[in-house]
């Protein structure tokens, strides 16, 4: 199993930073290798996107679904893959550390059934690590970068 954890100091209120993680179509496009995303209800959505993992390049389509919003510092998901064998779970969390500056982690565990990433464990599992580590980094400088 890939996981992947990854905290950053965002310099915004836990208000604002639950503002940005409240709307997938703000993170969302944040994703590496990100295509698109279709979004069905504030639960369910299916995203599009690329990944690269050893000297591996392959177009992920997954079922993101939102499995407890918790107002004002958690969004907890799960993934399943469509178009290839693989399940996860993930969330943001918002931790405030004073009035302006908002820890925020980001984690995701990624279990692949298919034979690829079974030959490429260990290059699948740094991918999953540093697919969380760039997610993350990129959801707190577009928090910082945003007019909330």
């Amino acid at each position: 199993m890939g996981n992947g954890f990854h905290q950053v100091n965002v310099h915004a209120s836990r208000s604002d930073v639950w503002t940005f993680i409240r709307d997938m179509n703000a993170w969302a496009p944040l994703v590496p290798g990100y295509k698109e995303h279709t979004i069905y209800s504030d639960n369910q959505s299916t995203w599009k996107f690329t990944v690269h993992y050893g000297m591996v390049i392959k177009k992920i389509h997954v079922n993101v679904r939102i499995t407890d919003w918790k107002e004002p510092s958690e969004v907890k998901f799960t993934l399943q893959g469509i178009n290839h064998r693989f399940t996860g779970a993930g969330f943001f969390k918002a931790d405030e550390v004073n009035t302006m500056v908002t820890r925020m982690t980001g984690r995701l565990s990624i279990e692949s059934t298919s034979k690829l990433a079974k030959v490429l464990q260990h290059a699948f599992d740094k991918m999953v690590a540093e697919l969380t580590r760039e997610l993350t980094i990129a959801v707190g400088k577009a928090i910082e970068g945003s007019e909330i």
